[in-house]
C-alpha cells in the first residue's frame, strides 16, 4: 500500500533534493575532519556512535546525490536538466571530492579495509564510461566516479564551467584513488604480505660445501649477526630515549618489526632478542611511551590515509590539490561576476556553490595542517632537522595517543543496579530485549578512571622480572606468559600459596577472575571503612597496591561484561558462572533487603562461612558468591595481601592480553585504546608471547652436517 504524500511536499522535495543532499554531504565531511581523529584517544560511546553514523552516511549521501544529478541531466522533461546543467556538473565533482573522504578516516573497523576492491572497481569505471551509459543511473558507490564523469560529459562542449569543474574533478579522483590505495594497503591480505621480510635464500649451498671441504678445520657455524653488535649500534638511540623525538623514531622502527603480529605471523628470533635487550635497559616511562607511539602508528596505518599521504609525494599532491581548488574558486567568481552563467534560482545556487568552494578550501587547508602536525612528519627521512620540524615538534609530542583511562564496573553494583530497575527488566523480558537493557545499564552506570603512573610502574616491573627469569628462550617465555595466577602466588610467599591456591587450581580462569573480583571488592570496602573510622579522609595513607587491585579488578570485570570480543578466547564457562553468581547475589540481597553497594559489602563481610558452598549445595550451581566471601576472609588475615593481590591481578590481565587475538587488539586503537592492548604489546617487547619461532632459535645455534 502506497503512503499518500501531498503534491506540495513532492514538489518541494523535487526542488530541494539535490541541494539538501549536497549540504548534508558537506556537513558530514566537516564533522569527520573535525572529530574522526578523536576516537583514537576517547572512549566515549556517544562520540564513537556519531563518528560511525557520519562515516556510513557520508558515502551513501554523496552517491545518492550524484545519482540524482545524473538522472536529472538525462531527463529532458525535467527543467533542472537544462537550466542548471553546468552547475550540476560542477556540484558532482565536489561530491566526488567528498567520496574521497578526509585523510583522518578511511575505515571505521578493520573489516572496512577489505572493501578496497569495491572502491577500485568504482575508480576504474571512469575510464570506460563511454561504453556503460546504460548503467549510469545506478546510485551504488561502485558507479559514483563513473556517474560523476558522465555528469560532466553530458554538459560538454557547451559547459561554461568546464575549467573549475575539471580542476575539482581531478582533485576528487586523486583523493578517491588515495582512499582506495590506503584501504588496499590496510587489508589483511596485503598487510600480511607487506610485513614479510625480503626473501633470504642464503649463500649458495654447493659453493659453500666446496669451500668448507677445502678448509683444514671447517667452520660448520655460518656467520650470524652478533646481537650484541646490533644492540651496540642502537646504543646512541637507547641513551637518548629521554628525547621524545628519538623515542618516536625508535618506536617506528619497532613498529616495523612487530606489526606482523596483527596478521598472525611470528616475530623473528633476532628482532625478539634485540628488542628484549633494549627494554631490559630502559625505565617504565620510556617503555610506555614507546607502546603509545607504536599503537598510534598502528591506528594511522589501519584506519587513515597516513601511509599514502605522509610522504614527499603526498605533500606535493596535497599542495597541488589545494591550489587547484583555489583556482577553481577564482574562475567561478570571475564567471559569476561577469554574468556568463544563467541560473534558475540564482541566489540560492550561487550561495550553495560558494558553500561548497569555501568548504572544500577550508577542509583541504585543515587536512594540510593535520598532515604537517602528524607523527609522520618527525620520522620523515627527508628534510633533515629543519626549522619547521623543530617548530611542530612540541605540538606533536604533547598530543595524547590513547584515552589513558580504563572503564570501571563491579559485580555488586551490577546486581544492585538491576534491582533498582526491576520493572524495566520485567517489561523487556516480554520482547526478549533484556540483553539490550543490560548493555544500556552498564553503559550508564560504569565509570572511567585514569591509568596512574604507579600502575605503569608495577606492570613494567612485573614483566621485566618475568622476562629476566624466563625470557631467555621462546619456549620458557611462552610458558611464563600463559600462567593464570599460580606463579604470582608462588612469588609472593609460601604461606600465601598454600592458603590461596584453591582459588586458582579449583576454578577455570574466568571463574577465578569473578571470585577474586568479589573478594577484592570486599577487602577494598573494608579497608576504606576501617581507615575512615580511624583517620580523616585527608590523613588516610594511600596504598598504591590497593588502588592497583581495585582499578584492575573493576577493569577486568568490565571487559568480561562489555568487551566479550577481547575476552572470547578465555571465556570458557563464564556465562554459566556469571549467571549463577548473579542469581545467588540477587537472592541474598533481596533476602536481607539490602538497598545499596555499601550495605551489600558490609553484609557479605559479616558472613561466617564454615563450609565450602560445593560441600553444601553440590556441584550443580557454578556460583562463586560465597566462595568469594571465604576468600576475602582468608585475604584479610594476610599482612601482605595487597602485594599478593596486585601481582595476581597483573598476571590475570597479562593472560587475557596474550590470548586475545591480535586483530582485536589492533581494532581497539580506533576506540580510545585499551590498557590490555598496551600490556599485550609490552609483553612481546619483553620477549614474552606465543608468536615466536623456536625453530629459528635452534637453527641459529646448531648446524647438521650430512656426509
Amino acid at each position: 500500500m502506497e503512503i499518500p504524500i501531498p503534491n506540495k511536499f513532492k514538489k518541494l522535495w523535487d526542488v530541494w533534493d539535490i541541494r539538501c543532499c549536497i549540504l548534508l554531504s558537506l556537513f558530514l565531511q566537516a564533522f569527520l575532519v573535525s572529530f574522526a581523529s578523536l576516537r583514537q584517544r576517547s572512549k566515549r560511546t556517544l562520540l564513537i556512535f556519531f563518528v560511525w553514523s557520519a562515516y556510513l552516511l557520508a558515502d551513501w549521501v554523496a552517491a545518492v546525490a550524484i545519482g540524482i544529478i545524473t538522472q536529472s541531466q538525462g531527463n529532458d522533461c525535467d527543467p533542472r536538466s537544462w537550466q542548471n546543467e553546468d552547475l550540476f556538473a560542477f556540484w558532482s565533482s565536489f561530491l566526488l571530492l567528498h567520496l574521497g573522504g578526509p585523510d583522518n578516516i578511511t575505515s571505521f573497523s578493520l573489516e572496512d579495509n577489505e572493501f578496497w576492491l569495491r572502491h577500485l572497481f568504482g575508480l576504474i569505471l571512469q575510464a570506460i564510461y563511454r561504453y556503460c551509459e546504460r548503467m549510469l543511473t545506478s546510485t551504488d558507490e561502485e558507479m559514483t566516479v563513473l556517474a560523476a564523469a558522465y555528469s560532466i560529459y553530458l554538459t560538454l562542449p557547451s559547459n561554461k564551467l568546464w575549467l573549475p569543474t575539471m580542476l575539482v574533478f581531478v582533485v576528487g579522483t586523486v583523493k578517491y584513488a588515495e582512499r582506495t590505495y590506503a584501504l588496499y594497503l590496510a587489508s589483511l591480505d596485503r598487510f600480511g604480505t607487506a610485513v614479510l621480510p625480503e626473501p633470504e635464500p642464503g649463500p649458495d649451498y654447493e659453493e659453500s660445501v666446496l669451500q668448507l671441504s677445502t678448509q683444514t678445520t671447517p667452520n660448520l657455524n655460518p656467520m650470524q649477526p652478533d646481537l650484541d653488535e646490533v644492540v651496540a649500534k642502537l646504543g646512541e638511540d637507547v641513551k637518548k630515549l629521554d628525547d621524545d623525538t628519538k623515542l618516536l623514531q625508535v618506536s617506528h622502527m619497532l613498529f616495523q618489526c612487530f606489526k606482523r603480529l596483527i596478521v598472525g605471523f611470528f616475530v623473528s628470533y633476532r628482532d625478539r632478542q634485540i628488542c628484549r635487550k633494549i627494554f631490559l635497559d630502559i625505565d617504565q616511562k620510556c617503555a610506555f611511551k614507546l607502546m603509545e607511539f607504536e599503537l598510534s602508528f598502528m591506528y594511522h596505518v589501519l584506519h587513515t590515509k597516513a601511509i599514502v599521504v605522509c610522504r614527499r609525494a603526498g605533500y606535493i599532491i596535497r599542495f597541488l590539490g589545494f591550489t587547484f581548488i583555489l583556482v577553481a574558486a577564482c574562475v567561478f567568481i570571475v564567471l559569476v561576476n561577469g554574468k556568463k552563467i544563467v541560473l534558475a534560482n540564482k541566489y540560492i545556487e550561487i550561495a550553495l556553490t560558494y558553500s561548497l568552494l569555501v568548504g572544500a578550501i577550508v577542509l583541504e587547508f585543515v587536512s594540510i595542517i593535520k598532515l604537517i602536525f602528524s607523527d609522520w612528519t618527525l620520522i620523515s627521512p627527508w628534510g633533515g632537522d629543519t626549522r619547521w620540524k623543530k617548530f611542530v615538534k612540541d605540538i606533536i609530542l604533547k598530543r595524547r595517543r590513547w584515552a589513558e583511562s580504563v572503564s570501571q564496573y563491579n559485580m555488586i553494583s551490577y546486581c544492585i543496579d538491576e534491582h533498582n530497575i526491576r520493572l524495566v527488566y520485567k517489561l523487556s523480558g516480554y520482547v526478549n530485549a533484556t540483553a539490550i537493557v543490560d548493555t544500556l545499564k552498564v553503559i550508564w552506570h560504569s565509570s572511567s578512571k585514569n591509568v596512574h603512573k604507579n600502575l605503569h610502574k608495577f606492570i613494567f616491573n612485573e614483566l621485566k622480572d618475568k622476562s629476566k627469569d624466563h625470557g631467555e628462550n621462546p619456549r620458557d617465555a611462552r610458558e611464563a606468559c600463559l600462567q593464570k595466577g599460580e606463579s604470582a602466588l608462588l612469588r609472593s610467599s609460601t604461606r600465601s600459596y598454600i592458603q590461596l591456591k584453591w582459588s586458582i587450581g579449583e576454578f577455570q580462569y574466568t571463574e577465578s577472575i569473578l571470585l577474586w573480583h568479589l573478594a577484592t571488592e570486599l577487602c577494598y570496602h573494608q579497608e576504606n571503612q576501617t581507615s575512615n573510622s580511624t583517620t580523616t579522609t585527608t590523613d588516610r595513607p594511600v596504598n598504591d597496591n590497593e588502588e592497583i587491585c581495585k582499578l584492575v579488578s573493576d577493569y577486568m570485570f568490565y571487559l568480561l561484561v562489555m568487551q566479550t570480543t577481547m575476552m572470547s578466547p578465555v571465556l570458557g564457562n563464564w556465562y554459566k558462572v556469571f549467571q549463577d553468581t548473579c542469581a545467588e547475589a540477587k537472592r541474598f540481597f533481596d533476602k536481607h533487603k539490602i538497598p545499596n553497594h555499601s550495605k551489600a559489602c558490609e553484609k557479605m563481610i559479616s558472613i561466617k562461612a564454615k563450609f565450602r558452598p560445593a560441600a553444601v549445595k553440590g556441584i550443580k550451581s557454578k556460583s562463586v558468591f560465597f566462595d568469594a566471601c571465604i576468600l576475602a576472609q582468608q585475604l584479610r588475615r594476610l599482612e601482605d595481601r595487597w602485594d599478593v593481590m596486585a601481582k595476581l591481578w597483573v598476571e590475570f590481565m597479562c593472560y587475557a592480553a596474550i590470548n586475545c587475538r591480535a586483530n582485536i587488539h589492533a581494532q581497539q586503537t580506533s576506540r580510545g585504546g585499551e590498557l590490555l592492548t598496551i600490556t599485550w604489546l609490552l609483553m612481546y617487547h619483553f620477549g614474552l608471547g606465543t608468536q615466536f619461532s623456536e625453530q629459528e632459535e635452534q637453527a641459529g645455534t646448531k648446524m647438521v652436517s650430512v656426509k
